[in-house]
């Protein structure tokens, strides 16, 4: 649902944008090098940049950042009401920033 059937021209709907903005928090999940997941939590995302991109604002996040200078593999979680999604990506830290490019959505629920 709202990607590709290759999964490299994923698309934020409006739909899919509205969910993300109504999410009262964002799971991010970032692998390392050696292949073991990292889980944290943020409140929200910062911004939505066209139709493939999520901006996260950063609040130590050390081993995310590791994470991604080493994969740059991505997954992010969005949930409201009834509806739910899963992006999955690639990412990197700009700054103060994550800046995700959400490549394949899966629909949760």
């Amino acid at each position: 649902m709202g990607s590709s059937c290759c999964g490299c021209n994923a698309v934020l709907t409006p739909e899919i944008k509205e969910v993300i903005t109504q999410s009262a928090f964002i799971p991010v999940t970032t692998l390392s090098g050696d292949g073991q997941p990292h889980l944290i939590v943020v409140g929200k995302v910062k911004e939505i940049r066209g139709d493939n991109t999520l901006v996260l604002g950063v609040y130590k996040m050390e081993k995310t950042r590791q994470n991604l200078t080493e994969t740059g593999v991505m997954q992010v979680a969005a949930v409201s009401g009834k509806k739910g999604y899963r992006f999955s990506g690639q990412a990197r830290s700009e700054g103060d920033e994550v800046i995700f490019t959400v490549e394949k959505i899966a629909a949760l629920l």
